[in-house]
């Protein structure tokens, strides 16, 4: 197993000379860091941690939606088109990476959450796509939207 601190080392010296490079490079350190991370679901105290995290981050996901409701922005504008851009970006973080892991141990609820993400992330990609977000659209296991 590599050690993401250094991948991401490796990475940050290509990025000025080796885009393409420090691209896969940064994948891998992802994965190594995912790697690292599930070691470490085997330990309850470490489980309990990243489903925290998890839950921060499902929680700041729906200040950014709620924020955008209170607001109201003109859909299709430049505040609306950044708050689900913002939301949509929160999301993917849970379903594309931490959603990888597993618990092990089952002593956490990662089977729920990622239930409760996927359901978050299509919530958020009505609002993606009604703010006309020119980006590559993923569903919330990382397959691309051709629709």
């Amino acid at each position: 197993m590599s050690d993401w601190k250094s991948l991401i080392d490796q990475a940050m010296m290509q990025d000025g000379s080796n885009t393409i490079g420090a691209h896969a490079t940064y994948g891998k350190a992802v994965q190594a860091a995912l790697q690292a991370t599930q070691k470490e679901l085997h330990d309850l105290e470490a489980a309990k941690v990243v489903e925290s995290i998890y839950g921060a981050l499902v929680a700041y996901s729906q200040v950014v939606m709620t924020r955008m409701k209170a607001e109201d922005p003109e859909v299709g504008g430049v505040d609306h088109a950044f708050r689900a851009g913002q939301a949509y970006g929160v999301s993917c973080v849970l379903n594309h990476i931490i959603d990888q892991l597993t618990d092990v141990a089952s002593v956490t609820s990662l089977q729920a959450l990622d239930d409760f993400s996927d359901t978050l992330h299509n919530d958020i990609l009505v609002q993606a796509r009604a703010a006309g977000l020119t980006v590559e659209l993923l569903d919330a296991k990382g397959d691309i939207l051709f629709e």
